[in-house]
């Protein structure tokens, strides 16, 4: 049975815990980014000026994404660990699709295979790869 998932638009008081998500998953999850170069703070640098959805189970903030409007461009979708695979990074996408129409696009760092992985099994196509600072990518379309 799938959980019960409300979308938000992120609010002033859920801002703490939306730093935390974005620290906790990156520190936890991305091995191919040195953990002592991460703060805090990278949340709002990562989301400047983005459209933020929060995501809540029975209350409990469980994830986001954020997404530059203009483009229609997801920059950061992120679900705290313990509320993977229910079923909320796809919730996400659908009212960002919902609210902003398609196609919807985002860069994943080929290194993030278990991300990579659910956007491929959720109808998301590669349309090129290409190199950054963080390595490999590709850049992803959602119609």
């Amino acid at each position: 049975m799938q959980d019960k998932v409300t979308i938000a638009e992120a609010k002033d008081f859920d801002y703490e815990k939306l730093r935390d998500i974005f620290f906790t998953v990156r520190r936890d999850s991305f091995h191919w980014v040195d953990p002592l170069t991460l703060s805090l703070s990278d949340f709002d640098k990562s989301t400047k000026d983005e459209l933020i959805l929060a995501a809540f189970i029975e209350n409990e903030l469980a994830g986001f994404v954020s997404v530059w409007e203009p483009d229609r461009f997801i920059h950061n979708l992120f679900v705290r660990k313990e509320f993977q695979g229910r079923g909320i990074g796809t919730a996400l996408v659908k009212e960002v699709s919902r609210r902003l129409g398609l196609p919807l696009t985002l860069k994943c760092v080929k290194a993030n295979t278990d991300a990579l992985n659910y956007y491929l099994s959720n109808q998301w196509t590669i349309e090129q790869e290409a190199e950054s600072a963080e390595g490999l990518y590709c850049l992803m379309r959602y119609e």
